[in-house]
């Protein structure tokens, strides 16, 4: 067994009998098992699987042994802080977080018998197709294309509600906060994401509100719950921020939340979490009811304001605290506007409509399709085999056909009518 083996068991999820248990008893279900990280940190990042009644969101790590955990370093690294499961081969150790609880562990070798390892390790050996009808699916008929991406894209929708359920319900229903929550997610990025959320959750939804008057305390709050007010503090707006801060905690009884830990590796400086979170800061204080506006909307030109949203001052000539740059309102980019759509903006609505009002509203195919096809990995390797790309509906609708049928080998035949070797 190597681990790249082991990844390519878990990324294709040839994870044998079912169900799968982890080490502790629960029961695993895979929702997506991650992205691969090419860089620093976990194996896999931005995965969602259920532990038991829990729908986890998170990265996963991968093993051999259980104990690589420790010879890495892990335990001391916080980029591990966000693993949601540790995958391995062997569990010859147990694990835990910097705070001493367990790490959930799946051990494969419970899972997977000698001779479905024999079948995968022949697969695994073969130099797999990018998809399985690369070569024919520029011979599938445009008009049933047009009928299936846009029940690929509808499928996609209704995956991304599952997400918005369960914090609509741990929000008691609302959707202002919910839509908070998922901005927060959002405008942290791949990187960041989760850690945004986790403070979004964390955050009293009504200290929000008073605070949203004033871009200073929300800027206070949102920095300081991310953990970016902590070290030395000659920086005389670091020491401003963190008095408010300290202020803000007492006068609502707030607490810190421990183990918090955004990331600056691997972004662009317009994408770093201080440019992000003062930019939040001040969408909510010029825009304190956003969902609302999102609901009344008839058109995309009635939420055109988000791009005109901005930093505070510090911020405009800052991209971290102890380095000036270059003066730049630092305003939210046409394209950043449009992953706002996307990702979450679009969805809620989508999921306000089928829960509130029963029906699907009929603005999202108009408004999916006025968006520009998103630059990804997946458009863009549709492109390379000749496919016609025109809008956001196509560019999403084959990130759900890739991820969801293409790589499973479960589409092509079955549910879409392509000729494909299986």
């Amino acid at each position: 067994m190597k681990e790249d083996f082991l990844h390519y068991l878990w990324h294709f999820q040839k994870l044998g009998n079912l169900p799968l248990t982890c080490t502790g008893g629960d029961f695993i279900s895979v929702v997506h098992p991650g992205t691969p990280n090419s860089g620093e940190g976990p194996d896999f990042i931005n995965g969602k699987l259920w532990i038991g009644d829990t729908l986890w969101a998170g990265d996963i790590e991968l093993h051999l042994k259980a104990s690589s955990w420790y010879h890495h370093r892990h335990h001391l690294d916080k980029n591990y802080d966000a693993v949601v499961l540790h995958v391995v081969w062997e569990n010859d150790s147990e694990v835990c977080y910097p705070s001493g609880r367990l790490v959930t562990c799946l051990e494969l070798s419970l899972h997977i018998s000698p001779q479905r390892i024999q079948q995968y390790q022949k697969k695994f050996q073969i130099k797999p197709h990018w998809i399985p009808c690369e070569k024919l699916i520029t011979q599938f008929p445009d008009f049933k294309w047009k009928n299936w991406k846009e029940r690929l894209y509808i499928e996609r929708l209704e995956e991304k509600t599952a997400l918005i359920e369960q914090l609509l319900k741990r929000n008691k229903n609302n959707w202002e906060q919910t839509l908070f929550q998922l901005l927060a997610k959002n405008f942290g990025l791949n990187r960041n994401g989760n850690v945004f959320l986790k403070w979004a959750q964390h955050l009293p939804f009504d200290v929000i509100r008073k605070c949203s008057f004033e871009s200073g305390q929300l800027e206070a709050f949102f920095f300081g719950i991310s953990g970016l007010l902590e070290g030395a503090m000659d920086i005389p707006y670091k020491k401003q921020l963190r008095r408010e801060y300290d202020f803000l905690k007492q006068k609502f009884g707030f607490k810190d939340l421990p183990g918090i830990q955004v990331h600056f590796s691997r972004l662009r400086p317009p994408n770093f979490p201080t440019v992000r979170l003062s930019q939040l800061a001040e969408f909510y204080t010029q825009h304190p009811r956003p969902f609302s506006q999102l609901i009344e909307a008839q058109h995309l030109t009635d939420l055109a304001w988000i791009r005109n949203v901005g930093v505070s001052d510090f911020w405009k000539t800052h991209y971290t605290f102890d380095k000036a740059s270059a003066s730049s309102p630092k305003r939210l980019s046409q394209s950043f506007f449009e992953l706002l759509l996307i990702n979450t903006l679009i969805p809620l609505r989508f999921a306000y409509a089928q829960k509130q009002l029963g029906t699907t509203d009929e603005k999202i195919l108009q408004w999916i399709q006025t968006l520009p096809v998103e630059q990804n990995s997946i458009a863009n390797g549709f492109l390379q085999f000749g496919m016609a790309l025109q809008s956001a509906l196509d560019s999403q609708s084959l990130v759900q056909l890739k991820n969801h049928y293409c790589d499973k080998k479960d589409a092509c035949v079955v549910r879409l009518d392509f000729i494909c070797s299986t």
